[in-house]
């Protein structure tokens, strides 16, 4: 696992808990890193007020930017106590999204920590447009939680796809066990380690069949064809796994779709981190980016494909 030594906390304008902050405070403790606190702000009322020139609207917006850093400042001695540095950092910007990534264009970050919502109502997590956005282009490890708990990860599970499908790089599988691993060791956490496939269905595999879209087919009935879609990705599966010798019962090969199995693997296990990684279409890997992250209930942390060149 990369070192990671420069955490981006995004801060939640309009709320006194932040649990983007929480999480990253037990990540600095075990890894000493730099924690920087990161603010968009944009107040529309101050774009153009009537009656202003440009000159006035520039000191309305720094003086606005200032008692936003005044803010920030609020949550140092929660940082320092803990015997870490701390950086604040506060930009005018209405996009929240782009933002973040021109300032990770700027920085060192290594991880970028961001809250989500969890409505108690549907209890899982919901996430907004901002969230979608930095899935889709922040160039780091993004980390969305919504705990408020300071106890450690307990169990942190790993989803990979060594069928190489949508166009993903063959390392990022072992970039997010690499990862995994590395994460489990500094919370002293149980892993999991899972791979979720779906072979076609009967009337498809029929259809196909019929139509000779796949010469292989035809030589074989339903279940063989089932058979064969198992050893298949049993093999691709257990090559990727057996060098990092997992212990029995920690690693999942699941028949059906990931955006189904998944959040049932997640429940199952208790899992409180979910580490996933994204192809270069900004998917995440084998899987249907929103049905899982509807219905899974614990944090997430995305690895991006484009972070191999980094």
């Amino acid at each position: 696992m990369k070192d990671i030594k420069h955490i981006l906390v995004v801060m939640q304008p309009m709320s006194d808990h932040q649990p983007a902050l929480i999480q990253a405070i037990k990540i600095a403790k075990e890894t000493s890193a730099t924690i920087e606190l990161f603010l968009a702000a944009y107040h529309k009322d101050i774009v153009s007020p009537w009656g202003f020139d440009k000159e006035q609207v520039a000191a309305l917006q720094q003086e606005y930017l200032a008692s936003k850093l005044r803010w920030l400042e609020t949550y140092l001695p929660c940082v320092v106590e803990q015997g870490l540095t701390i950086k604040l950092d506060v930009v005018w910007h209405k996009n929240i999204t782009t933002a973040i990534c021109e300032k990770l264009a700027q920085s060192e970050a290594d991880l970028v920590v961001k809250s989500t919502h969890q409505s108690s109502r549907l209890n899982k997590i919901l996430f907004n447009p901002s969230d979608w956005q930095l899935l889709q282009h922040c160039q780091v490890p993004l980390l969305l939680t919504r705990s408020l708990t300071e106890a450690p990860y307990k169990t942190i599970m790993a989803a990979v796809d060594p069928s190489q499908t949508h166009n993903k790089p063959k390392a990022l599988d072992k970039i997010i066990l690499d990862m995994t691993i590395g994460l489990v060791a500094l919370f002293e956490s149980e892993i999991h380690v899972c791979h979720c496939y779906q072979p076609l269905g009967a009337e498809l595999w029929q259809g196909m069949n019929a139509i000779g879209g796949d010469h292989g087919m035809n030589t074989m009935d339903f279940e063989s064809y089932h058979q064969s879609i198992k050893h298949h990705h049993e093999r691709l599966f257990n090559e990727l796994v057996d060098d990092y010798g997992f212990a029995e019962g920690v690693t999942h090969l699941q028949v059906g779709s990931a955006d189904y199995e998944l959040p049932k693997l997640v429940e199952e296990t208790q899992a409180d981190l979910l580490i996933m990684g994204m192809a270069e279409e900004n998917l995440f890997v084998g899987n249907t980016v929103e049905k899982i992250l509807d219905n899974v209930n614990c944090d997430i942390l995305s690895v991006k494909a484009g972070e191999l060149d980094n």
